[in-house]
C-alpha cells in the first residue's frame, strides 16, 4: 500500500512538472503564436514628403489624394506670379548696347578699311607713274651717257692729233694741253653720267619690289607717310571690334541666364517619382508657399515593404538580410521578402515614417520591416493589407530555446 501511495505521488510530481513547464512555455511563447498565428503584419511603404521648390502660389484645383503620378514626375506645379522682372530687363538693356558697341566698330573698322583700299589705289597710281618716270629718266641717261661716250671719243682723237701737230713743232704745248682738258672734262661728265645710271636703275629696280626712294636714298612721302597710321588705325579697329564682340557674348550668356534663371523662379514643379501615390496634400488650393514649405505626402508602390510585428525574444533569431515568406490576405501563395531593418520595442517606426504599421502589434513587441519582392507584378497598390510572414530561423522551438538560454 506503502509502495502504491509512493508512486502516485511521484507520478503526481512528474505531471505537475510538466503541467507547470507547458504552462511556463505557452506563457513565454504566447506572443510569439500570436504573431505567428494571426495576419497582424501589413504591406506599407515608406511616407514621403515633396516640399515647395520655389516660393508662389500652389495651383487652385490640387491633385486628389490616392491619384497616380504621371510619366513627368509632376504632382503639381507652383506659380510665383510676382516675380520681379527688372534682373531680365537690365540683361537685355545691356545685351542691346553691347550689339550697339559691336555694329558701331564694325562700321568703324570697315570705314578704316575702305580708306586703306583707297589709300593702297593711290599708291599703286603713285608707284606706276613713279616707275614711268623713273624709266623716261633711265633712257635719258642712256641716251646722255652714249652722247658723252661719243663726245669722249671725239675728244680723245683730237687730243691723240693735237699731241702729234705739238710734237712736229706745228703747234704750241698750251693747244695740247686745252684738249687734254677738255677731253678730261668729257671723262668726267660721262662717268658722272653712268654713275647716275647705276644709281637710278637701281631706285628702279627697288621700286619692282616695293621699295620707293628719292635720288638721295630718302622715302617717299606719298607711299610711307600715311601706310603706318593706316595700318594702325586698322588694327585698332579690329581690335575694338573683338572687344565688342567678347562684351556681347557675355551680354548674351548673362541674359540667356537671367531668362533660365526668372523661368525657374516663375514656376516650378512639385515632383515625385513616375507612378508614385498622393497620399495627402498639405496646402490649400491657391495658398502662398515658401521654399520647402511640406506641401504634398506620396508613396512608391514600386518600393514595397512588410511591417511584421514580432517579440523581442525572437529579434535575435532573424538576422538582417535573412528570407522569409510572406502570404498577403487573400492570397494563397507565398511571397518572398528579405529583412531589411530590425528595431526593438522601444524605437519602432510609426505611422509618420511608415504609410500604414501592422495592426497585430502590442506592447513589448519589436518590429521587422522586411522589402517585399516581385512588387510590379501587383495589379494594385496593396499598401494597408494584411500579411503573415513566416521567419525560418525563428520558429516555435528556436524561441523557446532562447528564452530557456539554450541557443
Amino acid at each position: 500500500m506503502v509502495r502504491d501511495i509512493r508512486l502516485i505521488g511521484r507520478r503526481t510530481t512528474v505531471l505537475a512538472a510538466i503541467g507547470a513547464f507547458l504552462a511556463y512555455a505557452v506563457v513565454v511563447l504566447w506572443p510569439h503564436i500570436v504573431a505567428t498565428l494571426v495576419r497582424g503584419s501589413t504591406v506599407t511603404a515608406w511616407t514621403n514628403i515633396s516640399t515647395a521648390p520655389i516660393q508662389g502660389r500652389a495651383p487652385v484645383k490640387l491633385p486628389p489624394p490616392g491619384s497616380v503620378v504621371g510619366a513627368d514626375g509632376a504632382m503639381m506645379e507652383i506659380v510665383n506670379d510676382r516675380l520681379d522682372t527688372g534682373p531680365v530687363h537690365l540683361a537685355e538693356a545691356a545685351l542691346a548696347r553691347a550689339e550697339t558697341l559691336v555694329a558701331s566698330a564694325r562700321n568703324y573698322l570697315e570705314a578704316m578699311q575702305e580708306l586703306d583700299r583707297d589709300r593702297r589705289t593711290l599708291m599703286k597710281q603713285h608707284a606706276v607713274n613713279y616707275r614711268a618716270e623713273l624709266d623716261t629718266e633711265i633712257v635719258l641717261r642712256e641716251a646722255r651717257v652714249a652722247m658723252l661716250s661719243t663726245k669722249a671719243t671725239a675728244a680723245e682723237s683730237l687730243v691723240r692729233r693735237t699731241r702729234t701737230v705739238a710734237d712736229s713743232g706745228y703747234r704750241s704745248r698750251d693747244q695740247q694741253d686745252a684738249t687734254q682738258i677738255r677731253s678730261s672734262a668729257v671723262e668726267a661728265e660721262l662717268e658722272e653720267e653712268r654713275h647716275a645710271l647705276v644709281r637710278l636703275k637701281r631706285r628702279r629696280a627697288a621700286a619692282d619690289e616695293g621699295l620707293f626712294l628719292t635720288a638721295d636714298g630718302a622715302s617717299l612721302d606719298w607711299a610711307y607717310s600715311d601706310r603706318r597710321d593706316a595700318k594702325t588705325e586698322v588694327k585698332r579697329a579690329r581690335q575694338q571690334l573683338e572687344e565688342a564682340t567678347a562684351e556681347a557674348a557675355l551680354a548674351q550668356q548673362a541674359l540667356v541666364a537671367a531668362r533660365d534663371l526668372f523661368s525657374l523662379q516663375r514656376k516650378a514643379p512639385v515632383l515625385a517619382p513616375p507612378g508614385a501615390i498622393v497620399r495627402s496634400i498639405l496646402v490649400g488650393g491657391g495658398a502662398t508657399v515658401g521654399v520647402g514649405d511640406p506641401v504634398a505626402k506620396w508613396i512608391d508602390c514600386h518600393d514595397l515593404f512588410v511591417d511584421a510585428p514580432v517579440a523581442d525574444a525572437a529579434l535575435l533569431l532573424i538576422p538582417v538580410g535573412s528570407l522569409a515568406n510572406v502570404i498577403l490576405e487573400g492570397e494563397s501563395r507565398w511571397r518572398r521578402a528579405r529583412v531589411a531593418e530590425l528595431r526593438g520595442a522601444a524605437e519602432t517606426v510609426g505611422a509618420s515614417d511608415l504609410a500604414a504599421v501592422a495592426k497585430g502589434r502590442h506592447a513589448g513587441d519589436g518590429q521587422v520591416l522586411l522589402r517585399l519582392g516581385d512588387p510590379d507584378k501587383f495589379d494594385f497598390c496593396p499598401v494597408g493589407q494584411a500579411a503573415y510572414v513566416h521567419f525560418p530561423t525563428a520558429g516555435v522551438l528556436d524561441v523557446l530555446w532562447a528564452r530557456l538560454g539554450l541557443r
